[in-house]
């Protein structure tokens, strides 16, 4: 079963001059938990992960980015939300993914809003009181317990 984690960028990043990889760039807390993953070789197999960035829009970990400051509210999410929805539609068809897990708050969310419209696609949100919670079941997603899906909706 191939996977896609669609993870919201982070307010903390490595500020640094010229670019970085995305995923090196973000620095906050689901980060941590998805690069030690990847740095134990505890990363399941299958799972791929795209960035949901408020300056750039659908990133893949890999694309190289600079340093930036800039919030995701309404009206940015608005704005991004034809091309991100446009991309990450193009992106499951592609790659046939079977799911999507989301792991992003409610102004990231409103800017993949319908994307898996009449896409052949189980789409799961991990939600839950506090950052803590929701970082548990991330871990344990990222590992390969499938089971942590089905609590996380």
């Amino acid at each position: 079963m191939s996977l896609l984690l669609l993870q919201s960028c982070s307010s903390s990043k490595e500020q640094v001059e010229g670019t970085l990889p995305a995923l090196e760039l973000y620095t906050g807390y689901f980060y941590k938990i998805i690069k030690k993953a990847m740095r134990h070789d505890e990363r399941r197999s299958g799972l791929d992960l795209r960035i949901l960035s408020a300056e750039h829009g659908l990133l893949h970990p890999e694309e190289e980015v600079e340093y930036y400051d800039r919030r995701m509210d309404r009206e940015r999410a608005e704005k991004l939300r034809d091309e991100v929805v446009s991309d990450l539609r193009e992106l499951i068809r592609k790659e046939q993914y079977s799911r999507v897990i989301i792991n992003m708050g409610e102004e990231y969310k409103n800017a993949i809003q319908s994307f898996d419209r009449d896409l052949d696609v189980v789409v799961t949100v991990i939600e839950g009181d506090g950052i803590g919670y929701k970082g548990h079941i991330l871990k344990r997603v990222i590992r390969g317990d499938d089971s942590a899906l089905e609590v996380a909706n």
